[in-house]
């Protein structure tokens, strides 16, 4: 008899050839959506599991696993329904599913080297995701699947040298050179400075629908894997130096992010840098955890997946319009989409942690934390998000412009579908920034469940 945790693995396995042969079609858009939206929620609502043992190895569905792979599910749902229309590639879909089914085998895995090897070949699956169909530049995809395979080494001899320490627990010398090749392994995953730079590239050439697909799941993947260390491997906490390393490379990366957001000229190439600031917003908000612990990072999970997800699905129908998505090319759109103009800024804003969206109460929570330690290292944080911030009042100001051109139909457009969901996205977003209670109830009933060590 099937586990109940291995159906978050089956139902979307099963489906990919199905969702393959039809996904030119609106049927497998609604079946991959579908598939996708069930297992979200039996994700979700799975009781406590045991462990469980597959060819020797131990794998455990941990609160924060179900409940990532829930927003990621359920994330990946509302983009197949909005990707399917706006042309996003043939591979969206059917690939799409196999990642997911490859992200719950290794968030579910205990053993370094297995999660390591799922994870490369979720990275190999979504090289046609990144790529698209598209015919020119393939730069995003080969530099994100370079990055990916440079990472699997450090896991494999991190693994290694853990199974050394148990078949010689006098050699304690085996755990900080595995703690240290963890986290090497680990910067390539979370984009970490200097690694970032995959992160950037495909959210510039990837359409932007799959692009967010990717920007979502491979650094929640990472996160979760690290709070696995971080709580249930005490041979990686012993390493000193990992929690000032988090912090400093969370700072760096957030200052950086909000600085190139600023002067970027395209809707993409701003995303992946708004992008690089929110992930070093959540490896800050990881490194500190105040008195309530790791609630800012579980609700910065949500928040980024819905400002990301907002910016993703308003890009892909403004290039569906427009054709284009630099800044230039974008005058006179604001009045033909309102409603992508709006989701786009309110998109930008949730990312920024500004008033009036998801991501305010979050990114006040974090900064709370942050000056438990230095609060001058508070201004580094504001800074860069005024920088994302600007980067989106710069978009919406090209898009009220008059067209100087006249208009010519587009290509594509979403239909009522799309534009129901972004409208649900919009207000959903802005209801959480509003009443936040729901959203910081559910992070601190999951930091109860799944506490991670201070550092």
């Amino acid at each position: 008899m099937i586990e109940p945790p291995l159906w978050l693995v089956v139902l979307p396995l099963a489906a990919t050839p199905v969702v393959y042969l039809t996904r030119r079609w609106q049927l497998g858009a609604y079946l991959a959506a579908a598939v996708s939206l069930f297992t979200g929620l039996l994700a979700a609502t799975l009781p406590p599991t045991n462990i469980m043992r597959l060819a020797g190895r131990t794998f455990l569905l941990d609160p924060l696993t179900q409940q990532g792979l829930a927003v990621f599910f359920v994330t990946c749902a509302v983009l197949y329904m909005i990707g399917w229309r706006l042309q996003q590639g043939g591979y969206l879909l059917p690939l799409g599913l196999l990642v997911s089914s490859l992200f719950a085998i290794a968030g579910m895995s205990r053993h370094l080297a297995i999660t390591g090897l799922v994870m490369t070949l979720a990275a190999i699956a979504s090289v046609p995701i990144i790529q698209g169909e598209q015919t020119g530049s393939v730069r995003a995809a080969w530099r994100f699947l370079l990055f990916m395979l440079l990472a699997l080494p450090f896991f494999l001899l991190a693994a290694w040298r853990v199974d050394m320490y148990r078949e010689d627990v006098q050699n304690a010398v085996y755990l900080p050179q595995a703690a240290v090749l963890a986290g090497l392994g680990l910067c390539f995953w979370l984009a970490a400075i200097p690694m970032y730079s995959w992160l950037t590239s495909v959210a510039t050439e990837a359409p932007p629908v799959a692009g967010v697909l990717v920007l979502i799941g491979f650094p929640m993947m990472a996160l979760i894997t690290l709070a696995h260390l971080m709580a249930e491997a005490t041979w990686f906490t012993w390493w000193a130096q990992a929690g000032r390393l988090l912090l400093l490379a969370g700072l760096v990366s957030t200052a950086l992010g909000g600085v190139l957001a600023a002067v970027q000229r395209s809707l993409r190439s701003a995303m992946g840098y708004t992008a690089l600031f929110d992930m070093g917003c959540l490896l800050v908000a990881f490194a500190v955890q105040g008195s309530d612990g790791a609630v800012a990072l579980y609700a910065g999970l949500v928040t980024r997946t819905i400002g990301l997800t907002l910016i993703g699905v308003s890009t892909a129908a403004i290039r569906a319009e427009t054709g284009e998505d630099s800044f230039s090319d974008l005058s006179g759109t604001a009045s033909r989409l309102p409603l992508a103009t709006g989701a786009l800024l309110l998109g930008g804003i949730t990312m920024a942690g500004l008033p009036g969206a998801a991501g305010f109460p979050v990114r006040w929570q974090t900064l709370h934390d942050l000056a438990q330690i230095d609060d001058r290292w508070i201004w580094v944080v504001v800074l860069a998000g005024l920088g994302v911030a600007i980067a989106y009042l710069r978009a919406v100001y090209a898009m009220m412009k008059p067209a100087a051109q006249p208009y010519e139909a587009p290509r594509s457009r979403p239909g009522w579908a799309p534009a129901a969901l972004m409208i649900s996205l919009v207000l959903f977003t802005i209801a959480l920034g509003l009443f936040p209670g729901p959203l910081f109830r559910l992070a601190a009933r999951l930091v109860t469940l799944y506490p991670l060590p201070h550092q």
